[in-house]
């Protein structure tokens, strides 16, 4: 809870340099490449146990230019890079230009949500197999093209997000943007010291495309000493029996001794209505620990038992794991991060 989530908006989650009040061009990125062994419950008798994988790994280059007037203009070209597969994408992550000044910020083109935005702010096992979109994702925690978003100052910590979108599943076809795919999104949160809340809701055309209702996340965290408490709670209603209600929460701690960082969280996921397909209720238990071996090197290991889950999932790892339905999946994964 130490980035505001403006930090997190404008630099995608990401420990980079802040923005430099001049022309110049920053680059910036972070490597993350897990090596995961998993037990004999996997959906797929021909998936290896070990898995390499490459896990959200990307490379940005961002610049802002004085205007004057106090008036800044920004950009940010940000695509994502798979270790193990050797493949990336230019402007796959989000990727953007705007304006900046004492009104707050303007961004245009493709960006998480601010719905996505508060769930980061909380998860112990972001961008891991554990990644806590294994069980909290909703349809509107994605990073969705063609946005607008705005983004206010701080006021006695309180920022708001507001985003719209006419893309919010995303895609690549050249013709034109389809109907009724329409989505918007608002986030309030507060951060003061230690303390971190935030509310997001979502809703739109595109949900009603998909026979769902409003989206809503609620998230807090509470730093004090050498703890830190996180918590969460998702509810996606739905319009339809056949799509289902969904709600989930997460609770988790982490405990730092030097530049160790012992942690755990526990998620459950359950459907309103247990006739919906692919609709059994999702459970997560997740322990792991951290070693830094610099501000911006760290190394770690994780254990985690899934219901119902797909391991890596939410990361964007090259290789997704999921199990048997009605029987657990455990992941034992290590991994090397490095960002600059």
């Amino acid at each position: 809870m130490k980035k505001s989530l403006i930090a997190l908006a404008i630099a995608s989650a990401v420990s980079a340099p802040a923005f430099a009040a001049t022309s110049n061009v920053d680059v910036y990125g972070k490597l993350h490449f897990a090596i995961t062994s998993y037990d004999d419950n996997m959906s797929s008798s021909t998936a290896n146990d070990v898995n390499f994988s490459s896990n959200a790994s990307r490379i940005g280059f961002k610049g802002v230019e004085d205007l004057g007037g106090g008036l800044k203009g920004l950009w940010q070209i940000e695509s994502g890079v798979n270790l193990d597969e050797q493949t990336g994408t230019l402007a796959s992550r989000n990727s953007f230009v705007g304006l900046q000044g004492g009104f707050g910020t303007v961004l245009l083109g493709n960006h998480d949500t601010p719905l996505k935005l508060v769930g980061r702010a909380v998860d112990l096992f972001g961008d891991t197999v554990a990644d806590s979109r294994n069980v909290m994702s909703n349809a509107h925690d994605a990073r969705a093209q063609n946005v607008v978003a705005y983004i206010s100052p701080t006021f006695s910590g309180v920022s708001i997000i507001a985003a719209y979108t006419n893309d919010l599943a995303g895609g690549t076809s050249p013709a034109p943007d389809a109907e009724n795919e329409s989505a918007y999104n608002l986030s309030v949160t507060y951060t003061n010291g230690g303390l971190y809340l935030g509310a997001a809701y979502g809703d739109g055309d595109q949900n009603n495309t998909i026979g769902l209702n409003a989206d809503w996340r609620l998230a807090a965290g509470y730093t004090f000493g050498n703890f830190k408490l996180v918590g969460q709670y998702d509810a996606q209603n739905a319009d339809t029996v056949a799509v289902g209600d969904y709600t989930s929460w997460m609770v988790g701690g982490a405990y730092t001794m030097g530049n160790v960082v012992l942690k755990a969280n526990y998620m459950l996921g359950e459907f309103g209505n247990s006739q919906v397909a692919g609709g059994a209720d999702k459970e997560q238990y997740t322990f792991g620990v951290d070693y830094n071996l610099s501000k911006r090197t760290g190394v770690y290991a994780l254990y985690a038992l899934g219901d119902n889950v797909t391991f890596g999932g939410g990361a964007g790892d090259s290789d997704q794991v999921a199990g048997r339905a009605g029987e657990y999946l455990g992941a034992f994964s290590v991994g090397v991060t490095h960002s600059f």
